[in-house]
């Protein structure tokens, strides 16, 4: 038993030690204005050994710039801050601080750190202002926080923003410090050129292994790689293969497992759909939510205009992503996007849910004026320019009412082209066509019934009656009554709602107190006006049976 525990022992100790480095760039902070630390730039080191270092025999190199340390003993598992001499006062209130007379300049786009034990390199970083989450942080006030202290590779995938308060943690274990973490490697691009794919990945090149055509294969060997070498301009691997993609088809890139530093990674796998450079107005902007009800959320909507489909990976909406993954836009179809897709399902019962993409976030969009843009990768493909006054007038509150597209075809900034949503549809039409689309208005106003006779017995035939209303101009304000034939109010079933230029109005066949109204003839009565005084009367009879009068 001793045996085995001593056997133990001596593994456990070469595991920590094949895994452990002596001393580490720990945290760096580039761009420290405008943040909660003091105003000064700083590189934390760690001594991740299980013995005392004497900082003597090691010195720093800041973008080829040789700092040399003076004489300081680090202990194990032990924090010291680097700084500017005129720095050491404000940051030594959170540490140990070793600061320099002449301090090398931390820039913020990035830099590359190396750390030299006497003439062998210890560690290195090639810090990027890209590493950080958000663009916020980016802005300052946030330092960079090694994630794995135990990984010897320094991927940019093993750093990221501080979560700490103050926006860093000098002299201190840091916020995102995780020894369990392994960083992720996978593709992040694969652009198809000619008899070639050209992929980009995650992490620098220099931490990935020599690939080899046989490391490939893409759709179960559909198509073959024939060659792979790294185009040195573009830092990305160029995959030669016997044939070409085809357009609109998707492929899927699977990778076999790869051995770097020490570890065997797995690279999942990549989809990607070949599809020529879209081209403006491909997809438009086809309706915007921007003053949502109390319990909903803004959303846009696109409309796919092509007969082809489009992969919307990489595209943003104002300065957005909206998505990383594959996601396909079928031909003259719709895509809601938002940052709160259950918002918009609880919100708009007419919703169709699976249309509706959730983004991370989604750009702010102001009640009273605003922009919306959308860019593919190659650049923009449409943009609207909206103002609360574009609502119609008749409409008391417009909360919760989008405004929509008329027409494809015209103009996203055409006057009249985006109006107020049929408040009769609910106030909006997130996943299908517009309430008030139209490529060719009608000449007349047209208000008809699907059928004269309704059985409202559930036998699932002429159960409701079906008002159907066809106008030209969807600025039209719509009231409909119901009344027996001796001119009885039976429903006030519309009362001044917006129209849209057409649409289909369903009734029960119940009464204002939800009581089932009699077998017999009764009349419809439409009013429609528009704000310039436009008013229009239509009539129509109908007659409701029930199954016990049908005999």
């Amino acid at each position: 038993m001793k045996i085995k525990f001593y056997m133990l022992c001596i593994w456990l100790v070469a595991m920590i030690n094949a895994y452990s480095q002596d001393v580490i760039i720990n945290e760096i902070m580039a761009n420290p204005k405008n943040g909660q630390l003091p105003d000064v730039e700083y590189i934390e080191l760690m001594n991740n050994s299980s013995s005392v270092q004497n900082l003597a025999t090691f010195y720093l190199v800041v973008n080829k710039k040789k700092v040399q340390f003076p004489s300081y003993l680090l202990a194990p598992q032990q924090y010291v801050i680097l700084c500017a001499q005129d720095g050491a006062d404000k940051l030594s209130a959170y540490g140990n601080v070793v600061s320099f007379p002449s301090w090398p300049t931390l820039t913020n786009l990035g830099a590359t750190l190396q750390l030299y034990r006497k003439d062998s390199l210890v560690d290195e970083v090639l810090y990027q202002d890209s590493w950080h989450q958000t663009s916020a942080k980016k802005n300052g006030g946030w330092s960079l926080e090694r994630i794995n202290l135990n990984w010897k590779c320094n991927f940019k995938t093993n750093w990221s923003s501080s979560v700490a308060s103050k926006g860093g943690t000098p002299g201190g274990p840091n916020s995102i410090a995780n020894r369990g973490y392994l960083p992720k490697v996978e593709i992040i691009s694969a652009v198809s050129k000619e008899k070639a794919i050209h992929i980009s990945f995650n992490i620098e090149r220099k931490y990935l292994p020599p690939f080899e055509k046989k490391d490939f294969n893409i759709n179960q060997g559909e198509l073959i790689p024939q060659a792979v070498r790294w185009d040195d301009d573009a830092d990305c691997l160029i995959l030669s293969l016997n044939g070409e993609l085809n357009p609109q088809t998707t492929y899927t890139i699977a990778v076999g497992k790869v051995n770097m530093c020490g570890t065997l990674f797995q690279i999942p796998e990549y989809i990607i759909f070949n599809q020529p450079e879209p081209r403006y107005n491909d997809i438009v902007i086809n309706e915007v939510l921007f003053n949502p009800q109390k319990e909903g959320s803004d959303f846009v909507e696109l409309y796919n205009r092509t007969d082809l489909p489009i992969n919307l990976q990489n595209w943003k909406l104002g300065n957005r992503s909206i998505s990383e993954q594959l996601l396909v836009l079928p031909p003259k179809e719709f895509l809601v996007l938002t940052a709160e897709r259950e918002k918009i399902i609880n919100t708009h019962p007419n919703a169709l849910a699976d249309r509706i993409h959730e983004m991370t976030s989604l750009p702010t969009y102001p009640n009273q004026q605003g922009v919306v843009t959308l860019y593919s990768p190659a650049g923009l493909v449409d943009s609207v320019y909206y103002h609360a006054g574009m609502h119609s007038p008749l409409i008391k509150n417009p909360k919760g009412v989008s405004l929509e597209r008329q027409s494809y075809e015209e103009d996203s900034n055409l006057p009249e082209n985006f109006k107020s949503a049929a408040t009769i549809a609910g106030g909006s039409t997130p996943g299908f066509r517009n309430s008030i689309h139209t490529d060719n208005p009608n000449k007349k106003n047209e208000i008809f019934l699907t059928s004269k006779t309704v059985s409202p017995d559930n036998d699932g035939f002429e159960d409701e009656l079906e008002i159907n209303y066809i106008l030209t101009d969807p600025g039209y304000m719509f009231n409909l009554n119901i009344y027996t034939e001796k001119g009885s109010l039976v429903n006030r079933l519309i009362r001044q709602e917006s129209s849209g230029y057409n649409g289909k109005i369903k009734w029960d066949c119940k009464d204002e107190k939800l009581q089932k109204a009699p077998a017999g003839h009764y009349i419809y009565w439409v009013e429609i006006y528009r704000k310039n005084g436009d008013r229009e009367i239509f009539k129509g009879a109908f007659v409701i049976i029930h199954k016990s009068h049908q005999y």
